[in-house]
């Protein structure tokens, strides 16, 4: 059921996901034409310009030769004289980007068709006038005796997206019956040498060649860069004998208008002002090299993919990491989709740079929102609970999975720890007030920074004594460790205050405590919506307080229990005691005096008393108050040693039962 519930929240993911999707297969108008653009950022921003086919120039309708030869258009006598050099010069073909519809003069018209013919490699231009569903309604031709001249026919139409920038050309129009290819895929038959294309359902072939291409025959253009990539030679120069002809050798030509007032310009993701021969020429590039633009069914399912990808990742990211984490998280995973994409591209593959991180956008929205108002509400209703008795650290385990608290009780394996100030009602009532509580919160302030420093947290202060805990409310495998730790650094910093004090002219104070391990309920008490409080209940909170009370009665600092003991032997130094019975108790127990460390050396003090301990536990009491005796020459205060020689001497005169077990029965708490 907790596993489920944890997994309930990722189920939010899929919100993204199936939204993205929907959109991006209804084809969103607005999302499109982002899309469109970075369609252009690829070419113009990010690749760049590259470099074009050795084989493609441009016969350029350009200023000079207007300057020269006279107001566009001229008269078909300049096009015989181009012709006439372009074959003499040994060109493979000339694509003229520009049609004859009217009768100049009847002489004229026939020696332009018969050049035109001689030449064999002229082919002339067609534009289709199409309507909304891109089917022929009218069209433009050169006069016919001159087309039937010519090589072949090649429509002229560049038809813009929705924004003005071209981005496609339509390869082949059918028109009365027939298909009718592009000006540019002319050009790359010509430089191929190839003289049929078969049209298929998703790409148009060249003989070995495959052109991949989308409904109508639409090809993505393969932009080369921007306008003057491809070799220009001036119409002008050409035809007055200005250009070698070495340079023209071999060439496909493609002739038509640069100059910017003969309004043939288009825009193209790298200018707003390319001369449309260029996207002719660029467009039999593409074809020539190979270097094609793919936007198929492949890359609709690898945009599919990603939109899950990335809307499932950027929430789980969102889950797991605060959201001053994840929101770089998810940026950083964007930047690398990014750049995959960008990748793609460059291997000829238009793959989406808006849907996948949209998806993830939208994900990191809803996944941060979802974590705001329900995760990070309990993980701040852990923090209100927690943070005035719990270390920052031990907080903040909390606040990144609150249901490992499980705050409605537990069963946990605990170490528990009461403190208590010796004689502090007898210092309090000789101090003035102000002065008891500055020492008193001087005192405190330095344990609870040790308290946390350990891991422990402070279940309550009880006048001046505290109530401190390991292994709750979260598991601490060394929990009876930490306690002992704790106790140690207590000890030394209260050498310090009272050292402190004395200087200040301050009667010092000393502590003492008891500190037990075992099982325990641990969770919520009190009244809710009144007073809650997380507490420990179990026999080990019990017995921790009674060992507190108990310490007075042995003249020691800390007493140890047994469980604690055990848990800790191995690494810290002890003192046995005594076996007693607690008061309200049956079992007894066996206590301990917290030493040090176990690497320190044994005193001669605890091997005495142990030796002494034995003897008493045996019923010498002779040898027994003997060896108490002499410990106490050595150490007159060893109040423990005290108490022995008292018991022996009083089991000398009031032996016990013969099934006396060495128990002492505490009387008092």
């Amino acid at each position: 059921m907790a596993r489920n519930s944890r997994l309930a929240p990722y189920l939010f993911a899929f919100i993204p996901v199936f939204l993205v999707i929907a959109l991006y297969y209804t084809q969103n108008s607005f999302l499109e034409a982002f899309e469109a653009k970075t369609y252009d950022l690829r070419f113009s921003d990010l690749r760049g310009g590259i470099p074009p086919s050795p084989g493609i120039a441009i016969v350029a309708i350009d200023d000079k030769s207007i300057k020269e030869l006279g107001r566009f258009p001229w008269t078909r006598t300049q096009y015989v004289r181009l012709i006439e050099k372009l074959s003499a010069a040994g060109a493979k073909a000339l694509l003229i980007d520009a049609f004859f519809p009217e009768h100049e003069k009847p002489s004229i018209d026939r020696a332009f068709a018969a050049a035109v013919k001689k030449a064999g490699n002229v082919d002339l231009a067609v534009v289709f006038e199409l309507d909304e569903e891109l089917r022929v309604k009218n069209s433009t031709h050169t006069l016919a005796e001159i087309e039937q001249a010519a090589a072949g026919i090649g429509h002229i139409n560049l038809v813009p997206e929705d924004d003005g920038v071209n981005r496609r050309n339509q390869l082949l129009i059918e028109a009365d019956g027939k298909m009718v290819p592009s000006l540019g895929l002319l050009g790359a038959m010509a430089a191929l040498g190839e003289k049929e294309f078969v049209p298929g359902s998703f790409d148009i072939s060249l003989g070995t060649r495959h052109i991949p291409v989308e409904e109508n025959y639409s090809m993505w253009i393969n932009y080369t860069g921007k306008p003057g990539i491809y070799p220009r030679f001036s119409f002008t120069d050409i035809v007055n004998g200005r250009v070698a002809p070495e340079l023209l050798k071999g060439k496909v030509l493609f002739m038509g208008a640069t100059a910017l007032g003969i309004y043939d310009m288009r825009v193209t993701p790298f200018d707003k002002n390319s001369p449309g021969v260029e996207l002719h020429a660029t467009v039999a590039d593409n074809i020539i090299s190979g270097r094609f633009i793919r936007h198929t069914g492949l890359e609709a399912l690898f945009d599919m993919a990603l939109i899950v990808v990335l809307g499932l990742l950027a929430f789980y990211l969102t889950m797991r990491l605060r959201l001053h984490l994840a929101i770089p998280a998810v940026f950083i995973l964007l930047a690398g989709y990014l750049w995959l994409s960008y990748w793609i591209f460059l291997q000829g593959h238009w793959v989406s740079m808006i849907y996948p991180p949209l998806a993830a956008m939208i994900a990191l929205s809803i996944g941060g929102s979802f974590r705001y108002l329900v995760l990070d509400r309990s993980a701040r209703e852990m923090r209100s609970m927690f943070s005035s008795y719990l270390s920052p650290k031990l907080v903040a385990r909390l606040e990144k999975d609150p249901d490992i608290a499980k705050i409605g009780g537990d069963n946990k394996e605990v170490t528990v720890l009461f403190t208590d100030i010796k004689g502090f009602t007898t210092f309090s009532e000789s101090r003035p007030p102000q002065e008891v509580v500055t020492r008193l919160n001087e005192y405190l302030a330095a344990m609870v920074q040790l308290i946390e420093k350990f891991d422990g947290t402070v279940d309550k202060f009880i006048g001046d004594g505290i109530m401190i805990y390991w292994g709750a409310p979260l598991a601490q495998s060394d929990h009876a460790t930490l306690a002992i730790s704790c106790i140690l650094a207590m000890k030394k910093e209260m050498t310090r205050l009272a050292a402190k004090w004395e200087a200040e002219g301050v009667v010092p104070f000393s502590i003492r405590g008891g500190a037990q391990s075992g099982e325990v309920v641990a969770g919520n008490i009190g009244s809710l919506g009144k007073k809650m409080e997380y507490t420990l209940i179990g026999d080990s909170v019990n017995q921790a307080a009674r060992l507190e009370g108990a310490a007075k009665y042995y003249g020691v600092d800390f007493l140890i229990g047994e469980s604690t003991y055990l848990l800790t032997c191995d690494i810290y130094r002890y003192r046995e005691l005594d076996k007693a019975r607690m008061v309200g108790k049956q079992v007894p127990v066996t206590i301990y005096e917290l030493l040090g460390n176990l690497s320190e050396p044994e005193d001669k003090l605890t091997l005495e008393f142990a030796a002494a301990l034995s003897l008493y536990r045996t019923r010498h009491w002779e040898e027994a108050s003997r060896c108490f005796a002499g410990i106490l020459n050595e150490v007159p205060g060893d109040w423990p040693s005290k108490i022995y020689l008292d018991r022996c001497e009083y089991f000398k005169k009031n032996p016990p039962a013969a099934d006396w077990d060495g128990v002492f029965n505490r009387t008092d708490k």
